[in-house]
């Protein structure tokens, strides 16, 4: 019997998940001082509704819990939302890799490569993001969707979306002013402003920016006799908005630098593989100090504009009109090795080399253009989502190697056109059932111009359809089931090393997905439980792995993966609120659609089998003045890091835990927040082959003050 049938495998889950233990809450008798959970508004579907009436497994994060949480950049996002992990890319300190459910890109730093994971900032997909960017936004929400979104999201969405969303200046003026210091000699300032630009108070402006600098310290190089982690960042974004009669418009531009010295793994002792991963020796001595005698750097700039348009046609009928531009620069240095001794080679003398050296300049321009029509008909009896997209990116990138001191260079430049025409109709059977349905196709077109291969050109296309039934239980109780597909067009593999293996392309990855779920609010709105039991099917997953001679390939991949993933948060009383989510999940690569079929029976990449997360935040009134204090720990098994399922690359389980104390009076507060308070040392990913044997650190302890001003 196959043991990830998905319906009998979800059915099993559900009843695992309502078995959560929820402890006896005591709530005050007081109605004066009761209070409850906040109702979050999503677009999760592309229309304004409730969290807990969206038949979709989604995170929403308000403003107040982004500076609760320390979600300073993308990567913060999976500390504190169920089954979601978010990385650094392997070469360069500014991209990243991010993973939903498992689903993820091949390689994040190559222009060749692109994520399965979209990530939209105010509905504009961001084909090339960098971690630090949202540093420099003021944030109204942040929206994590997980599981396929094959019918209302632009590119690649086929695990999920991670969705910021600004705030739109409004009405009244709002100024936030913050300055603060932290480890490693880190100073910063950050400014928000926003308000109406005339007198009728129809055209506002709003502007957002940060100033960020660091020193080295996050590790020590006594190869070179310096401490490295050093980054520089500037970030802004300006903002335009107008309200007419019946319509609007709102102008977006934005600026992103930063630099730094690099990334820097550590390298692991080559002759030791048979110990156990978690006791892997390093070259070094310790993970946080590494040996290669190559310098590092990072050099990312970003910028661009886009124009949203929104016609209200009477009625329920809007339309919706978002453009956008946006070009980046990036170039980064690695030495991959991180160092390996000398004397493993045969040189005399001492010393550690560098075995791996690879340096990156790249430069992406691209273009979006999306129309959408969404309203209700026939009484209210439809509800309707329809639209078309087009999507434009060009690049080039400049790659120089050294492996084993043979000098190589390859040059790409890649253009893609991806077409769309989407749509989804929800019919209101009843007040409390409904049925929706939907689809998307896609068509990608894409060309490559390298110079160890020449032209080609290739096209990918793909119908995703949707279907779900949602069932409004009783007023607390809100049930869902669904099916939808993803789709992830095919590509080119930027690190093969020969014509024949770059002029044979990885195919199209689809999944089809099934999931069912409950949402429910009880104890008078004071305790809130999601559940969602999933099962996504995969057909030719594009995984990468490398062989023992150091040669790279991307392999499709027949892949099931099933789990469960359950969100509970309390209002205990007016002053205590707790938060807790857990995942139970399982994977294989099942079958090889061609190639060697090496990696069938293995687990997916970042797939974990369990996950535990717990959290408060307590407030209360101090002097003249409210004191905050808050804190979560979020615990997650091992995992392999890499599809070959290698012991370099299996990351080690951790535990790690975040906490704030905060003190507010009046407009002023004053806030001390740290991450990874334990110091757990270990690392995000690691690789290897032959000599080459390296993993890459995660953050240790950090900390942060800051003093801010609300005007």
């Amino acid at each position: 019997m196959n043991r990830f049938n998905p319906l009998s495998r979800a059915v099993r889950l559900c009843c695992l998940g309502l078995t959560v233990p929820i402890a006896p809450l005591a709530f005050g008798q007081d109605t004066a001082e009761r209070r409850v959970l906040e109702d979050i508004v999503v677009t999760a579907q592309r229309t304004e509704e409730s969290l807990q009436r969206t038949p979709v497994s989604v995170t929403a994060l308000d403003a107040s819990a982004i500076a609760r949480f320390q979600i300073d950049n993308v990567q913060d996002v999976g500390q504190v939302v169920p089954n979601v992990t978010i990385r650094p890319v392997t070469g360069g300190s500014a991209g990243i890799t991010p993973y939903i459910r498992g689903g993820s890109v091949t390689d994040g730093a190559l222009i060749t490569s692109e994520p399965e994971v979209g990530i939209y900032i105010d509905d504009v997909f961001q084909p090339r993001a960098a971690a630090s960017f949202i540093e420099a936004l003021d944030i109204e929400r942040i929206e994590v969707l997980r599981g396929p979104q094959g019918t209302l999201y632009g590119r690649n969405s086929s695990a999920g979306a991670l969705k910021v969303i600004t705030r739109a200046p409004g009405e009244e003026v709002r100024i936030k002013a913050e300055a603060g210091v932290g480890i490693w000699n880190e100073r910063y300032g950050k400014l928000n402003a926003s308000g109406p630009l005339g007198a009728e108070g129809r055209l506002r402006g709003g502007f957002s920016g940060i100033l960020r600098d660091r020193d080295g310290g996050r590790q020590k190089n006594p190869t070179l006799g310096k401490d490295v982690g050093e980054q520089e960042y500037r970030g802004f974004q300006g903002d335009l908005y107008y309200e007419g009669d019946g319509w609007d418009a709102r102008l977006i531009g934005y600026y992103s630098g930063f630099e730094s010295d690099g990334l820097w793994p550590s390298s692991v002792d080559p002759f030791s593989l048979d110990e156990p991963y978690d006791r892997l020796p390093f070259n070094s001595g310790a993970i946080d100090r590494v040996v290669s005698p190559f310098e590092s750097y990072t050099d990312t700039e970003q910028y661009g504009t886009s124009l949203h348009l929104s016609w209200d046609l009477g009625g329920t009928t809007t339309i919706s009109s978002i453009t956008s531009y946006a070009e980046l620069d990036d170039d980064w240095a690695l030495g991959f090795s991180g160092g390996v001794p000398g004397a493993f080679l045969g040189i005399p003398g001492g010393g550690f080399v560098e075995l791996f050296e690879r340096e990156s300049l790249s430069e992406q321009d691209s273009f979006s253009q999306e129309l959408r029509v969404d309203g209700a008909a026939a009484d209210g009896f439809l509800d309707y989502v329809a639209g078309v997209y087009f999507f434009n990116e060009s690049g080039t990138q400049e790659i120089t190697s050294r492996i084993f001191f043979g000098p190589a260079f390859t040059e790409f430049n890649i253009d893609t056109d991806s077409y769309a025409v989407f749509g989804q109709v929800s019919f209101n059977v009843s007040e409390d059932l409904s049925l929706t349905v939907g689809g998307r196709y896609t068509e990608d077109r894409k060309s490559l111009d390298a110079t160890i291969a020449g032209n080609r050109s290739d096209t990918f296309s793909e119908f995703t359809p949707k279907a779900s039934v949602e069932y409004q239980l009783n007023e607390e109780v809100f049930l869902y089931a669904s099916y939808t597909e993803g789709f992830k067009s095919g590509g080119y593999n930027g690190l093969a090393g020969t014509p024949q293996a770059l002029n044979l392309p990885y195919d199209t990855q689809t999944v089809s997905a099934w999931e069912a779920g409950i949402k429910s609010e009880l104890l008078e709105q004071r305790l809130r439980l999601n559940v969602a039991a999933f099962f996504n099917d995969y057909e030719g997953l594009q995984q990468q792995s490398v062989t023992a001679e150091g040669v790279f390939i991307t392999e499709n991949y027949d892949t099931e993966h099933t789990g469960i993933e359950a969100e509970l948060s309390a209002q205990v009383t007016p002053a205590l609120y707790l938060w807790a989510h857990a995942v139970w999940q399982d994977s294989e690569y099942t079958d090889a659609r061609v190639g060697s079929g090496a990696l069938v029976g293995n687990r997916m990449i970042n797939v974990f089998d369990t996950q535990f997360t717990l959290g408060f935040d307590y407030t209360r009134d101090l002097g003249a003045g409210t004191l905050a204090i808050g804190a979560n720990v979020n615990r997650k098994d091992d995992f392999y890091s890499t599809s070959d399922n290698a012991e370099i690359g299996r990351v080690e389980p951790t535990t790690l835990l975040d906490a704030y104390v905060s003190y507010e009076y009046e407009q002023w507060q004053v806030r001390l927040a740290g991450k990874n308070l334990t110091d757990e040392e270990y690392w995000f990913t690691g690789f290897g082959f032959s000599l080459v044997q390296a993993r890459f650190m995660a953050d240790p302890l950090t900390w942060r003050l800051s003093v801010s001003y609300d005007f």
